[in-house]
């Protein structure tokens, strides 16, 4: 699992700054660290570090760089909280 997550993790940092053609959605979007995903959910980064002990989905890069893929971190959000982001 854990080569797995790394692959993800690579293949969608190589390519940040182009959109994908068959999506039309730019990566950069579908991946974030913590302080975007807290300010996505109005979240402090203390309660996104409490999610990831928790189980939220993520790749670590190294000792220190987390990734949140965030399909699949809402989709947890979803099955742990039964709830969705807040609208912007």
């Amino acid at each position: 699992m854990r080569a797995s997550c790394n692959n993800r993790c690579m293949l969608k940092t190589q390519s940040l700054a182009t959109p994908d053609t068959a999506t039309g959605t730019n990566p950069a979007d579908t991946i974030t660290d913590k302080r975007g995903y807290a300010a996505r959910w109005h979240f402090s980064v203390r309660k996104i570090d409490d999610l990831l002990a928790a189980g939220l989905p993520h790749c670590k890069i190294g000792q220190r760089r987390v990734r949140i893929m965030v399909a699949e971190a809402d989709a947890w959000m979803r099955q742990q909280f039964q709830t969705q982001r807040r609208a912007a």
